[in-house]
């Protein structure tokens, strides 16, 4: 059985914690994330989604975002609180169908990095700031909406609340399917490092969903190994493998 989310950030927090565990190559520079770090966004965007809008267990959350390094770090987050993340290529079931489960009743908070996004009451609107030294959303903040960038580093660097998944609960919802930790970790297959023992640096090739994305980071770090995103566009060049001393790559599909 995989480990859940919250054995994952255990073990980000106690492993090896100055090590890189997630790298972000984007047009805008490179992000190099050690578990310690890692671990201390996830708590802080853990603390905003609880005290500021509200997430709890069963909440649904939906993300229109890219990959991107703060995409991983806001799933997690949701995850940590026991909410379940919604992609935007999934369609939930008309919660009026009898064979839709009652909980599925549209997403309860709306993550998104468009500019001109929109969400109606009740559903609340995070505008997430994708670039990585971003103090705040560029341009008008819709009405009502919290500014993620803004907001997120005044609250706590440790989450106190109680783990809040079971190893078989969804994590993930997308294309009328829920997810647990086991599915998601089942649809990446790590390339073959021979007998080395030692922990993996896996690249994901630019243009991958999201989706693979996450299950990409739970499936690495369950070998306490380093994840390496680029952003599509971005070349991944001989020089970007060697200095990050990749040792695989991740197709997209």
């Amino acid at each position: 059985m995989p480990q859940t989310p919250a054995g994952i950030l255990a073990r980000l927090r106690s492993v090896n914690p100055s090590s890189p565990r997630l790298v972000w190559h984007g047009r805008d520079g490179r992000i190099e994330l050690s578990g310690r770090v890692f671990d201390n966004w996830v708590a802080k965007s853990s603390n905003l989604l609880v005290d500021e809008l509200d997430a709890a267990d069963g909440t649904l959350v939906e993300f229109d975002l890219p990959v991107h390094w703060k995409s991983v770090a806001l799933a997690f987050a949701c995850w940590q609180v026991g909410a379940v993340t919604v992609l935007q290529d999934g369609v939930l079931p008309d919660p009026a169908s009898p064979a839709s489960p009652g909980h599925l009743q549209g997403p309860d908070i709306v993550l998104s990095s468009r500019e001109g996004a929109d969400v109606a009451p009740p559903r609340l609107l995070v505008c997430v700031a994708l670039g990585s030294l971003a103090l705040r959303w560029d341009g008008p903040l819709p009405r009502g909406a919290v500014d993620f960038a803004a907001e997120v580093r005044s609250h706590g660097d440790v989450y106190l609340g109680e783990p809040a998944h079971a190893d078989d609960a969804p994590l993930v919802h997308t294309g009328g399917r829920s997810l647990a930790a086991e599915d998601l970790t089942g649809l990446v297959t790590l390339p073959s490092d021979g007998d080395s023992g030692d922990a993996p640096t896996l690249l994901l090739e630019p243009g991958t969903d999201l989706l693979r994305a996450l299950a990409a980071a739970l499936t690495v770090w369950q070998q306490d190994g380093t994840l390496v995103l680029v952003e599509e566009g971005v070349p991944v060049t001989d020089r970007l493998l060697a200095g990050e001393r990749v040792t695989g790559r991740l197709e997209t599909a």
